[in-house]
């Protein structure tokens, strides 16, 4: 039996990618490193807010359109993940993955979505 390489995940090709900022990740890392921003830390969280901004791109005041119930982590193994939204939104899939640092304090960003056909 052979594993595939940690690259090599199936499904893990998000329809549409999302550009990447890696100067605004490092700097992001470093921000929640001193305790600001912890949502950064969860999968589900980062995917909230980048579907709920995805559905009000002028920004969010009160609740997320998206509730957090709402999303379904379908795959996780630690660096990349899937979260699946199971309500009607323009987003039906986020990749995330641990770019800036690869262990559990090592925040989520978003790399692609495959949009609600």
């Amino acid at each position: 039996m052979e594993l595939p390489k940690k690259d090599e995940i199936p499904g893990f090709e998000p329809e549409i990618k999302v550009p990447v900022n890696m100067e605004l990740e490092q700097n992001e890392q470093k921000s929640v490193d001193a305790g600001h921003s912890p949502w950064r830390l969860d999968p589900v969280y980062v995917a909230q807010v980048f579907v709920s901004l995805k559905i009000s791109p002028e920004g969010i005041t009160g609740d997320y359109p998206v509730d957090y119930e709402a999303l379904n982590v379908i795959y996780n193994d630690g660096v990349k993940a899937i979260i699946e939204v199971t309500v009607n939104t323009p987003v039906r899939r986020v990749y995330l993955e641990r770019l800036v640092r690869q262990d559990n304090t090592g925040i989520w960003t978003v790399v692609g979505y495959d949009p609600n056909e």
